[in-house]
C-alpha cells in the first residue's frame, strides 16, 4: 500500500512539471518574438530625421546603443529608459524656469501695484458699449 501511494503521487505530478516546462519554454519564445518585432520597429525609427527623433525624446546615438544589445533582449526597453531619463531632466529644467519666472513676477508685482494705486484710488470703469459689443476680424 505504501508503494502504491508513492507511485500515484509521483505520477500525478508529471503533468504539472510538464506544464511548467512547456509554459517557461513558451514564454521564452514569446519574449524572443517580441524582441525581434521591437528590433524591427527600432530599425524603422532609424529612418527618421533628427527632428523626428527629437520629437519623441531620442537622438541617433540612442538608437545605435539600443541596437547594440543582444538579439535576445528587447531594444525598446533601453530606448524607453533613455527617453524617460532625458524627459526627466527636461522636466526639472522646466520646473526651475517656472520657479524663476514666478519669483521674478512676485518681485515685480508689488511695484506695479503701488504705481497703479498711487495714480488713482477709484476702480476702473468699463464703458457699457465696449462690454456689449464683440469685435470679430475675418
Amino acid at each position: 500500500m505504501l508503494l502504491m501511494t508513492f507511485a500515484t503521487k509521483s505520477l500525478s505530478s508529471v503533468p504539472v512539471v510538464a506544464t511548467r516546462v512547456a509554459a517557461r519554454g513558451f514564454t521564452s519564445i514569446v519574449a524572443l518574438v517580441k524582441a525581434l518585432i521591437h528590433r524591427r520597429e527600432v530599425l524603422r525609427l532609424g529612418e527618421l530625421d533628427e527632428r523626428g527623433l527629437k520629437d519623441i525624446g531620442l537622438v541617433r546615438s540612442d538608437l545605435d546603443g539600443a541596437l547594440a544589445v543582444s538579439w535576445l533582449s528587447d531594444p525598446s526597453v533601453i530606448l524607453a529608459q533613455r527617453s524617460s531619463a532625458r524627459s526627466g531632466v527636461a522636466a526639472t529644467r522646466r520646473e526651475a524656469g517656472v520657479q524663476q519666472a514666478v519669483t521674478a513676477q512676485q518681485a515685480v508685482r508689488p511695484v506695479v501695484g503701488k504705481t497703479v494705486a498711487a495714480r488713482s484710488s477709484k476702480p476702473l470703469a468699463v464703458p457699457a458699449q465696449a462690454s456689449n459689443s464683440v469685435a470679430c476680424s475675418a
